[in-house]
This record gives structure tokens, sequence and C-alpha cells, in this order.
């Protein structure tokens, strides 16, 4: 009868899953180093009220990010009860924690309306377009 031999893992193993188990965390890192700084380097815009009085909508516009937002307008305004405007409105710049006032000329809104306005900013010499989801608030 022969012996059974038994041991530990091979050496070549350990160094192995040690060698993928570095290379595993270094490209964790990596991912969430770079999507930590793709969003630090640009604005954030919410709306944070959207009130209808008198044929204009007025919009309170904050940008919660870290970076400057650069030349700011608002492109147009569609809503769900099919009201819309296409006319551009500069709002100007917003800084990080500050908010500005968006004033557009929109046909007839009812209370509670949903509607998305398209902005467009500039950051460093690049221009982007989002478009941001609120509710209309009648008084």
């Amino acid at each position: 009868m022969r012996a059974r031999r038994r041991g530990g893992v091979p050496p070549i193993v350990t160094v192995l899953i040690t060698i993928s188990a570095v290379v595993a965390a270094g490209l964790v890192a990596w991912f969430l180093f770079t999507t930590t700084n793709a969003a630090v380097k640009r604005p954030v815009l919410e709306v944070v009220s959207a009130y209808y009085v008198g044929g204009t909508l007025k919009v309170t516009l904050r940008n919660v990010g870290a970076v400057t937002a650069k030349d700011l307008s608002v492109t147009g305004v569609t809503c769900a009860s099919g009201a819309s405007s296409s006319s551009g409105v500069s709002v100007g710049n917003i800084d990080p924690g500050q908010s500005a006032v968006a004033s557009i000329t929109v046909s007839e809104l009812k209370d509670g309306d949903s509607c998305v306005m398209d902005v467009t900013y500039s950051v460093s010499g690049t221009t982007s377009t989002e478009s941001l989801a609120f509710k209309v608030v009648r008084p």
C-alpha cells in the first residue's frame, strides 16, 4: 500500500493568488479614483423651485458641484401639458453653492405639471447640455 502524500498549497499557487489579489485591488482603486475625479471636476445642477406666475415660469437653479457653471443658458422647456418654450434664456455663471433664477415665457401651465428643462453650460472651454426634470407650482 502506498502512503498518501498530504501537504499544503504549492508555493506557485500562493504567489498567483497574491498577485491576482493585488491586481484586483489596484483595478478597484483606479475605478474609484477616476469616477470620483470626473465627478468633482464638473458642476452639478438642480432645480430648487419652479413657479408659474403671470405667463412667466421662474426656475431657481442651484450648483451643488465643485466647479463654476459658466455661460449657463436655458435652451428649452417641455411640459407634460404640451406647453413648451424653445427661446434661449441666459442665466450667466453659477458658482459652487450659489443659485440663480431663470425667467422663461411659457404658455399656460397647470399646478403640478411635470416639465423638463434643457440647460447648456461650459467648463474649461467644453460645452455640456443637461436635462433637468421638475414640477411646476402655480400659486
